[in-house]
Formats: C-alpha cells, sequence, structure tokens
C-alpha cells in the first residue's frame, strides 16, 4: 500500500519553487530588480536608426545607464514626428565626494534632476555615437558642448528631459 502524501512536503516545495524563481530572477535578470535608476528623456531629430532597447548611456567612455524606450510622437496639427528616448541612469555609478555622507545617501529623485538640469545649464548633451561598425549599433554619448544651445520639446511632464 501506498503510504499518504504529506502536506507539509508539498508546502516546502511550494516554498522552494518561489525562492528559487526569485534567485533566478536576480541573477539572470542582472539584479536589475533591486537597482535603483533615474529615469530620463532625450528627444533626437533625425534617425535613431541602430538604436535599440538596452543600447548603453555613456560619458565619456563610461557606462551611466542604458535605453529603456524608444518612441515616436506625431502631431497632427504640425505634421511634426518627434523621437524621443527614454533611458534609466544608475546613480550608484557615479561615486559623490565632497559631500556629506547622509546628504548623499539622501538623495530624492527631485536632487537628482536638479543635478541634472544644473548639468545640463554647463554644458552636459546628448548625442547619437557609432557603438560598433560592424553591426551598425548605436549609443548614447553624453559630453560638455558649452557652445550648443539646449533645445527642450516638453514632450513628458513627468520626466527630466
Amino acid at each position: 500500500m501506498s503510504k499518504p502524501v504529506s502536506k507539509t512536503t508539498i508546502g516546502f516545495f511550494v516554498v522552494g519553487a518561489i525562492a528559487l524563481l526569485v534567485v533566478a530572477i536576480g541573477v539572470l535578470g542582472s539584479g536589475k530588480l533591486f537597482k535603483e535608476s533615474t529615469p530620463y528623456v532625450m528627444v533626437f531629430e533625425g534617425s535613431v536608426k541602430g538604436l535599440n532597447v538596452g543600447s548603453p548611456v555613456v560619458f565619456r567612455g563610461v557606462k551611466l545607464g542604458a535605453v529603456s524606450s524608444i518612441r515616436m510622437r506625431a502631431d497632427y496639427a504640425t505634421k511634426e514626428m518627434t523621437i524621443f528616448v527614454y533611458s534609466d541612469f544608475e546613480p550608484s555609478k557615479i561615486e559623490v565626494v565632497n559631500m556629506d555622507k547622509a546628504m548623499a545617501k539622501e538623495t530624492t529623485l527631485k536632487d537628482r534632476y536638479a543635478n541634472m538640469r544644473e548639468l545640463i545649464g554647463r554644458g552636459l548633451r546628448a548625442q547619437l555615437e557609432m557603438q560598433s561598425i560592424v553591426t551598425g549599433q548605436l549609443q548614447i554619448a553624453l559630453d560638455f558642448y558649452p557652445d550648443k544651445a539646449a533645445v527642450y520639446k516638453g514632450i513628458d511632464k513627468t520626466v527630466q528631459e
């Protein structure tokens, strides 16, 4: 005769499977589930052919984030087509020095946006740059170009442009 199935054993099996699933998502998802990120939107005139979701956003060769979404808006009245790219920056990639540690840890999204506006005021600009000649992949390169004026389109009021 067979032994009856233990409900406790089934419970342990289910809990173990859920724990294994959470660990797998954390490992296979590169830990993005647990990383803090700051969203930004950038507007580009012309083609973004070769730019994909997941393409890097770099500042002088240092990867600070990645493209999270690429969208296009068509204005029926003006017949204008605008391409805008959402990206997520990882604040942990930037080490801030000469700042009170308590203040550095307590920076909010509003503070980060204010800091970014200050950098844009000093000439920080984004441009498309070839990541690989072989594949034609693009990346977004950030650098300071104080002689170029910042152009704001006001696409998304909830995210810093």
